[in-house]
C-alpha cells in the first residue's frame, strides 16, 4: 500500500471514532536524511500508526511529542538535528524540518489526497509554515506498473511492486489465472489474446510483458509502444524471442523505451531473482536513477 494511501486509511479509522490525529511532515533537510521533503507519518492517541519520516529514528520521539504539541490546535515546525551532538545525536549529520499538525477529516490536505488517489492526478499546494515561510509540494498518485501475464512468475513481481506501493494491474487472456487471491491489493483485466489489446496504461506508467505466449506477447508489445504514456516498456525472455517479436510489429514504432532482455543484471535464478531484477530496473527508471551500487554514487 502507498504511504497516501495508509495514512488516509489509518486516518479514516481514527476519523471515525471522533479523533483528530496529528499529521508529521517533512518540510525540509539540510544535510544528511533518511527522507526527503514530503515524506509523512500519522499518529494517533494509539500511537505510530503509518508513514515515516526517517528510517525509524525521528518517530518515537515524534510519537511521544506530537499530542501536545499540537494540543493548541495549532501547526508546530520542529527541528531535529541528528548530529552526534544533536536533540537526537545520531551522527548521521543532517537536520530536519518537520511540521506537526493537526489532520481532520474536512481539512484542505485530506480533501487534496483523497482527490490525488481517487482521480490519480497530481496536485500541487503551497502552505505557510510557522514563523512565515511558504513550502510548496506535488501530492502524486502511486506509481502504476502493467504486469502482462498472471503466470507463477509474475507473484513475487506483484509481491515487490506492492511492497513498493506501486499502482499493480495485471492483464492476462487465462480467467484462472486472475484469481484476485493470488494477486491481492492489485487490479487485474482479462483481455482476449487475439483481439486489440487495451492495456490500463497512463501517463509515466511501466509496463512489464511476460505472459510466455508469443502471438499475445506481439500484441501487448505493439500496443504499449504505440502508445506515448509508458515511461518503460520490458519484455521478458531471451534477446532472439524479442527480435521475432518486434519482427511482426509495425514499422517506425519507437524502441527507446524498449527493455530487452527485461531487468538489471544482479544474477541468481528463479522466479524470486528474476522479480527482483525487473522491478528494480523499473524502480530505477521511474526515479531517473543510474542503477549503480551506492557506494559509487554517493560521495563520502
Amino acid at each position: 500500500m502507498s504511504e497516501l494511501r495508509a495514512i488516509l486509511s489509518a486516518a479514516r479509522a481514527a476519523w471515525s471514532s471522533g479523533e483528530v490525529p496529528v499529521l508529521a511532515t517533512v518540510v525540509a533537510t539540510r544535510g544528511s536524511s533518511y527522507r526527503k521533503p514530503g515524506a509523512r507519518m500519522l499518529v494517533t492517541r494509539e500511537g505510530w500508526k503509518a508513514g515515516s519520516i526517517s528510517g525509524g529514528c525521528l518517530e518515537a520521539d515524534v510519537v511521544r511529542k506530537a499530542g501536545w504539541l499540537v494540543d493548541q490546535g495549532e501547526p508546530v515546525l520542529k527541528t531535529y538535528d541528528t548530529s552526534a551532538d544533536g536533540e537526537v545525536a545520531l551522527g548521521c549529520g543532517g537536520e530536519v524540518d518537520v511540521l506537526l499538525e493537526p489532520f481532520p477529516s474536512d481539512g484542505a490536505l485530506a480533501q487534496a489526497m483523497a482527490r490525488v488517489l481517487a482521480t490519480r492526478r497530481p496536485e500541487t499546494r503551497t502552505i505557510t509554515l510557522p514563523g512565515g515561510a511558504a513550502w510548496t509540494e506535488t501530492l502524486r498518485p502511486p506509481r502504476r506498473l502493467v504486469v502482462c501475464g498472471a503466470g507463477h512468475d509474475a507473484l513475487p513481481v506483484h509481491r515487490l511492486a506492492t511492497g513498493l506501493g506501486w499502482d499493480v494491474h495485471l492483464v492476462d487472456f487465462r480467467p484462472a489465472q486472475l484469481n484476485p487471491t493470488r494477486f491481492p491489493d492489485a487490479t487485474t483485466h482479462l483481455l482476449a489474446y487475439d483481439a486489440l489489446v487495451r492495456l490500463p496504461l497512463e501517463e509515466g506508467c511501466a509496463v512489464v510483458i511476460m505472459s510466455h505466449h508469443l502471438v499475445y506477447d506481439g500484441r501487448l508489445l505493439e500496443a504499449a509502444l504505440s502508445s506515448p504514456l509508458p515511461v518503460y516498456v520490458g519484455v521478458l525472455g531471451p534477446s532472439k524471442r524479442t527480435a521475432e517479436l518486434l519482427e511482426t510489429l509495425p514499422k517506425g514504432l519507437s524502441r527507446e523505451r524498449l527493455h530487452a532482455p527485461v531487468g538489471l543484471a544482479l544474477g541468481g535464478e528463479g522466479p524470486a531473482a528474476v522479480a527482483l531484477a525487473i522491478v528494480a530496473e523499473v524502480h530505477a527508471v521511474l526515479h531517473g536513477a543510474p542503477a549503480i551500487p551506492m557506494s559509487r554514487a554517493v560521495r563520502p
